[in-house]
């Protein structure tokens, strides 16, 4: 993997996280192997702030999932592998395919493949995975690429054509290049909250009930109930 420019030094890390969330599509978050509370929470309230500002956003984490957070549904959010991040290939010799259609009926796609002077059937295609459709990673608290959770254990294929950023309550590390450190934050979910804050039209928010819900849930265990 090429080495990439370090930014962590710089002042305004909150504005560039912003602007390549901005010029990104297709976003990976990613957590440790024993995240906690509010390392959870964050990545939830990403994975959900991303979607209502239109991005693709894929949150991953294959270890158990915590009692105390199941009242937020995180079964719904993450992801505990990297298949999605992949496109599914369909191959077929091209002297047999005259064109190809494809319409959405009710709960699927169908492909139509009009075959050119022959028939088509299974053994004429072949199935195969691409590469992985992610153009950033979003760490949150990772220090190195071994802390990574288990099921990125790809994670160099998927930085082939991404960047990455790392928001850590602490000082900036090495990891991420971006790193967005605060060591006067409270917690992740509170650099999350003011991420949104930052990335929102003013006249169209992207703090929900469920995304406030989440956010103060890592904020209140971070803080221990703000003591």
């Amino acid at each position: 993997m090429a080495n990439k420019d370090k930014t962590s030094a710089e002042p305004n890390s909150l504005a560039q996280v912003s602007d390549r969330v901005r010029n990104s599509s297709n976003i990976l978050i990613a957590l440790s192997k024993d995240p906690n509370i509010d390392e959870l929470t964050a990545a939830l309230s990403l994975a959900m702030i991303f979607d209502k500002f239109g991005k693709h956003a894929t949150a991953i984490f294959s270890g158990a999932m915590p009692n105390i957070i199941s009242f937020l549904q995180p079964e719904k959010t993450f992801e505990t592998n990297t298949n999605s991040l992949q496109d599914f290939i369909i191959a077929l010799d091209k002297d047999k395919a005259d064109h190809i259609r494809y319409k959405i009926d009710g709960d699927f796609v169908k492909v139509f493949i009009t075959p050119y002077k022959t028939t088509i059937n299974e053994k004429d295609l072949e199935f195969s995975h691409g590469d992985f459709n992610v153009d950033l990673v979003i760490a949150l608290n990772v220090k190195s690429e071994e802390e990574l959770d288990s099921a990125l254990v790809e994670y160099g294929r998927i930085m082939h054509d991404a960047s990455s950023i790392n928001i850590s309550p602490a000082a900036p590390g090495n990891f991420g290049d971006i790193e967005w450190g605060d060591p006067m934050a409270s917690s992740v979910s509170e650099m999350v909250y003011r991420l949104a804050v930052d990335l929102q039209d003013p006249n169209s928010p992207l703090i929900d009930e469920n995304i406030a819900t989440t956010i103060l849930t890592g904020v209140i265990s971070a803080t221990n109930r703000f003591s």
